[in-house]
This record gives C-alpha cells, structure tokens and sequence, in this order.
C-alpha cells in the first residue's frame, strides 16, 4: 500500500483540479493585474472568482477587507505589527496576550516586542487543553493592545471558546485576532457570532499551494500595512498580486466548503474509528482530550513504554506518517504538559490527523502498523515502567 498521510494539520495535498486551474496564469495570462493594458485587465475576472471564493469560506462581508499573504505566519505578522503602530505608538497600549499553546508566529513575536517597550501576557491553557474566557478577562488590563489565540490546537484538536472570549474582549475594548487556520472547513459558523478584529489562516493547510495566506480586517477596524512600497491590494501590502497563488487558493476554498459536510461526518467517523480500533487493540494506550470540544479530523494518542520520537521514526519508515510537533507548532509534549499532562506520557504521545482523501483502508493498514512497531518499541524498552 502506498503511504499512509495523517499529518494534515502541518500541511495538506492540493487537488488536481487546484493545480490545474493555476497553472494558465504562470505562461499564458502571466500579466501584472494593477497594469492600465489588456494583458493586467484581463486577470481581474479570476482574482474576483478567488475572492469570492475566499469571502465564502471566511463568510465575511466585501465591505470587510481582505489581504492575500504568502503564509499564515506572514499574516500574523502583520496583525502584531500593524497593532503596534496603530494602537500600541499612539496611545500608550503595550500589553499584548496570547497563549502557551500558541504556534511560533505569536510566541515569537510576544518576544520581539517585548524588546520594543512592551508588555507580553502569555496564558495558560486548562486541564482541558483551552483558554478560558475567565483566564482572558483576568488578563485584560486598560493597557491591552491586542489579545491573539488560535481558534483551535492543531495537535490536540481542542477548540477554544472564542465566542465568549471575544464577548469579553468586546466588554473591555480590547482587540482580538483570531487563528482560524485549523477550523477552516472543519467547523460551521457565522464569524459575525464572534466578531474578531482580524482573523488569519494558512493557505497549504486547505489544500492550497504552499505559500499562501490571509488576512481578514472588520470594516472599521485600521490595520496599516506590513510590507509598503505600492498600491497593490488597496495598499495594504506591497509586491506584484501572486495570480497563479490566489487562483490556487481560490480553488481550494472553494473546494473546502464543498467538502466541509465530509469533514465534520465521514471525516469525524474515520478519526473515531481510528482512535477505536489504537485503544482496543494496543494496551496502554490513551486518547487526550476525547471528551473536550474537538475539531473532527485531529487525534492526539499516548502509547505508554515508548518516546514519541522512536515511535514516529519506527512509523515514518513503514510510510505512516504522523506528528509530535516542532517546525511552527510547540512540540506536542510541551503543549500537552502544559494543560498538566504527566511528562512521561506526554512524552509518549503522537498527534495523527485526517482529511477528506484518507479512507477506512488506509485506517485499518495504518492500525496494524502501529500496533507492530509499538509493540516492538516496548520490547526494546521494557526497562521503563508501565502496569501489565
């Protein structure tokens, strides 16, 4: 059997058809769409279908605005960045808040302003793997500038109550960004329930090319630009409109939202099999968070007696692919000790997780290959602990 791919939350496959559609715009309908001439004006019907597209999945309003980027990482950059100048310089607001689960992007950029004069608030998660509303409200202070979480854990899967925590933030006037990187097609709902100031998501996790991204800003809201030099995109961000990359994106939102009732049923029925068939077939085994708000397609599970990292490259060379971490996400262990995971289990764990193209054989074969090397990894490593 060809290889099993239960990695989507670090990145995802674009179809076909996405890569098809994209492929006139890099020979043939190659122009500069701000150019005054026929060979700009004629990419303006596919940029508007991508939008569209874009506006659809996001289900925002076209008073709202939009801004392509190359990464979700480049996104949230922006965020932090245009906060800073336009909130942060101007009246004093310096503390920023996010999360101990959050991917690098945020982390790393609480660190870089803190070398700027301001204040970071890091939060921590719960036993149950998210951020309280509570935890948020006891953060806000009158000098917070910005409060930035993700929508959900792209490695436990657990879902944060951003509804009531962006009531709070609406209560106390602060600013809230949203990353909805791990919830685009995965979770029906109406962003005016929640209202953000500014939401990003990373493109090559919907099944579009690598190196694509976006930003939403609410109407109202002032978001200065990131990358200056031209008047490309409104102004918002500089540098020649990547076609070829929006039209990829495009495509793929619009396939997403075809697929989203898949996600959230058949999706949702494989990873709950999957999960099923670990527990009752391998002892000590143990799913996180199985009882918490969970996206449909995400799976953390503990394989007591082994490290995680033996376990991934034992799977990695049966052609399973998995996560427990690293690159933009934190590891999987830190992020599991801090919702006070014990260490040595959260260091026994691995985060699998689905989409759309993944089928009920390739469950059942990735099973028995997990089964044989966890059981081969524990006789190599009876000398640690774990009840009979």
């Amino acid at each position: 059997m060809p290889s099993i791919y239960f990695d989507n939350s670090t990145t995802t496959r674009p179809s076909e058809k996405t890569v098809s559609k994209m492929l006139p715009f890099f020979y043939r309908q190659w122009g500069a769409p701000l150019a005054p001439h026929h060979l700009g004006q004629e990419l303006l019907p596919a940029i508007e279908e991508s939008l569209n597209y874009i506006y659809k999945l996001l289900n925002i309003k076209k008073t709202d605005a939009f801004v392509f980027t190359s990464s979700g990482a480049e996104a949230v950059n922006h965020v932090f960045y245009s906060v800073y100048h336009d909130v942060t310089r101007l009246t004093g607001k310096n503390q920023f808040i996010t999360s101990n689960i959050e991917e690098a992007p945020a982390t790393m950029l609480i660190n870089r302003l803190e070398d700027w004069t301001c204040v970071g608030k890091i939060l921590k998660a719960n036993l149950s793997g998210y951020i309280s509303p509570a935890a948020v409200a006891d953060a806000i202070t009158p000098r917070t500038a910005l409060v930035s979480l993700a929508w959900a854990n792209g490695l436990t899967g657990v879902i944060n109550p951003v509804a009531e925590i962006a009531a709070v933030c609406q209560e106390k006037g602060v600013l809230l960004h949203i990353d909805a990187t791990h919830v685009l097609g995965k979770l029906f709902f109406q962003l005016e329930d929640i209202n953000p100031a500014f939401l990003t998501f990373n493109g090559d996790h919907l099944h579009a090319p690598k190196g694509t991204g976006g930003l939403y800003i609410k109407e109202g809201i002032k978001c200065s630009s990131f990358i200056v030099g031209g008047m490309d995109q409104g102004g918002r961000r500089a540098g020649t409109l990547n076609v070829p990359a929006l039209v990829g994106l495009g495509e793929a939102s619009c396939e997403v939202l075809e697929a989203q009732d898949l996600m959230c049923t058949e999706v949702a029925r494989l990873r709950d099999l999957f999960e099923t068939q670990i527990t009752s077939s391998i002892p000590h085994t143990q799913v996180f968070f199985q009882d918490q708000n969970r996206l449909p397609h995400i799976s953390a599970i503990a394989f007591a007696g082994i490290n995680s990292e033996a376990l991934l490259f034992a799977l990695n060379r049966k052609g399973v692919y998995a996560s427990m971490g690293g690159g933009n996400f934190q590891q999987l262990k830190l992020i599991l000790m801090a919702s006070a995971m014990d260490e040595t289990l959260a260091s026994s764990t691995l985060s699998f997780s689905f989409c759309k193209d993944n089928s009920e054989d390739e469950v059942m074969h990735a099973v028995e290959i997990i089964k044989e090397c966890v059981l081969k990894l524990r006789k190599l490593s009876s000398h640690l602990y774990f009840n009979h």
